[in-house]
């Protein structure tokens, strides 16, 4: 017979907001199972790559601020709870035309919120960041309170964290199927094991439309893309990566960003957000469909020189990657974010559609959920990321 097991919260998930959430309700005393098809920190999904930006002022919208904050709070908790650092103040500087949305997006924000932030004009930014081939016209704003986040050391921190408070971790077990219920949500295995709890909270990446596909319906549903990061290596010495701030860029035909060097002063890593309105192209490096099972194809020499192309704005490092990855980004269509109940999946908790920009969130997200599945509420800022907006 398959084998039967009753417990209080079920995540299914463990990858940046399901390790969180697993870990939050596990600290709280509440007796959680975790379900993870790979092994937490894998690179078969989003939250690989080694680093992750964190920001304040934030160019998406002013609406994003009080979750940042509340997350910066929470990442200082799972690095004292776990003795782990998980991250790297370096500041942030965003780099555009003065009308650009990375210049005004983050000047509006911080504005709104009051936070400091310096406003720099082109010739102080090519004096203070001569790392940057900065273009004619083009301007920069700086803020103190950004970093980098380090994604597959906070993930296992969290899933450590959760078994060692008592939640029951169960690896390279998938899930096959979610049944909503008010009272008795079920997670089934691909064991026919059944799993009988009090809440499911669903945080599976990409793989959320396929397993819960109502989840996917709302607001033209979730999408799931390609996208590639490349490393390359630095060519100055010493070289103007080893320290400075992460950054992001308004390009001509993209929104990109990076990273001071993570190893040293050896490479500086770079990839690609979001292309400007009516420039998708059939087999760009973003916007490709990826079915998750299969997996984003792997990166080629279009990606290298695609990337290359947008490393001339930096100085001192080589003309193409010396490594690329490829991940997916899962996406809704207004592309921010999916946290909550849907009144037809009774008994779930959902999260989604974070790849992009969900990363940095992920530690107050996971609190939120951990709320949500405990208390059916939480006092988190989450009320623009309802899945019943499109309603």
């Amino acid at each position: 017979m398959a084998e039967r097991v009753e417990t209080d919260t079920v995540v299914v998930g463990l990858g940046a907001m399901g390790a969180q959430a697993l870990w939050r309700l596990a600290r709280r005393g509440v007796d959680a199972v975790g379900i993870e098809q790979f092994v937490p920190g894998h690179d078969r999904g989003s939250s690989h790559g080694e680093s992750r930006i964190i920001r304040t002022a934030y160019m998406e919208g002013a609406g994003y601020v009080p979750l940042v904050k509340a997350a910066w709070h929470a990442w200082s908790e799972l690095e004292e709870a776990s003795g782990t650092r998980l991250v790297v103040p370096t500041g942030a500087l965003m780099l555009g035309a003065p009308d650009s949305s990375a210049v005004t997006g983050s000047v509006d924000a911080a504005e709104h919120h009051g936070l400091p932030y310096q406003l720099l004009s082109h010739e102080q930014t090519v004096e203070r960041f001569p790392q940057h081939a900065v273009g004619p016209g083009e301007v920069g704003v700086f803020e103190e309170e950004a970093g980098v986040v380090l994604p597959e050391a906070a993930i296992r921190a969290a899933v450590r964290l959760a078994g060692e408070a008592g939640a029951r971790v169960l690896t390279g077990t998938r899930a096959a199927r979610v049944v909503p219920d008010p009272d008795c949500p079920r997670v089934l295995l691909g064991d026919g094991t059944e799993i009988r709890a009090r809440r499911v909270v669903v945080t599976a990446g990409s793989w959320l439309p396929r397993l819960v596909p109502e989840a996917a319906k709302p607001g033209g549903g979730l999408r799931v893309e390609r996208r590639v990061l490349g490393w390359f290596r630095t060519t100055g010495v010493p070289s103007p990566h080893a320290r400075g701030p992460v950054f992001a860029r308004d390009a001509a035909d993209c929104t990109w960003y990076g990273f001071p060097s993570m190893d040293g002063g050896r490479t500086v890593k770079i990839g690609v957000h979001a292309e400007a309105a009516g420039n998708r192209t059939e087999g760009a490096q973003w916007g490709e469909p990826v079915d998750p099972d299969t997996g984003p194809r792997a990166p080629d020499a279009a990606d290298a020189r695609r990337l290359g192309a947008l490393a001339a704005g930096l100085r001192g490092v080589s003309a193409l990657p010396e490594r690329m990855v490829a991940c997916m980004y899962t996406m809704t269509v207004d592309e921010h974010f999916l946290i909550g109940h849907l009144r037809e999946l009774p008994g779930l908790v959902l999260a989604g559609g974070f790849s992009g920009h969900g990363y940095k969130f992920a530690s107050a997200v996971g609190a939120a959920l951990a709320d949500l599945a405990r208390d059916g509420r939480t006092d988190l800022l989450i009320d623009m990321f309802d899945p019943h907006r499109w309603d």
